[in-house]
């Protein structure tokens, strides 16, 4: 293994599965994806999406629409993300559908994270990490 590391800010995935789970007649739906990443080797993430506000703006001004939780032990990360209501319901239109490739995702954080030149990911702790924004890519043909 070399040791060229890039400093990122984006984790970048692939929709492998989703669900539309209502966990209680009282609340909204939320999309359940599970996610193979791109941009990191041999990982996943769960990634739970639901409609709303987003949060407020930190120290620095940014605003938070959700959090990444990137284990240690294993290569799955687990993240929450709230978005806009159109783009929620774009989302959950297009993969009704079988779209014809995956949906790709792109979570900004707030933090940069260390990954080599191969994709391995240098943590040395669970590492949480506050997502800023999120690009979608829907694939129409």
């Amino acid at each position: 293994m070399h040791d060229n590391w890039q400093q990122t800010d984006q984790i970048v995935m692939s929709v492998q599965t989703a669900e539309l789970r209502q966990p209680g007649i009282s609340e909204q739906p939320r999309l359940h994806l599970s996610c193979s990443l791109v941009n990191i080797a041999r990982g996943q993430c769960m990634l739970e999406i639901d409609a709303g506000r987003h949060g407020g703006a930190d120290d620095a001004g940014m605003v938070a629409i959700g959090s990444l939780v990137i284990e240690i032990d294993r290569p799955v990360m687990r993240g929450t993300a709230t978005i806009p209501q159109a783009l929620y319901d774009s989302l959950v239109a297009r993969l009704s559908s079988a779209p014809p490739r995956p949906i790709s995702l792109s979570l900004t954080i707030a933090t940069k994270l260390a990954v080599s030149l191969e994709g391995d990911l240098r943590i040395n702790d669970v590492t949480e990490v506050t997502v800023t924004d999120l690009s979608v890519t829907l694939p129409l043909k």
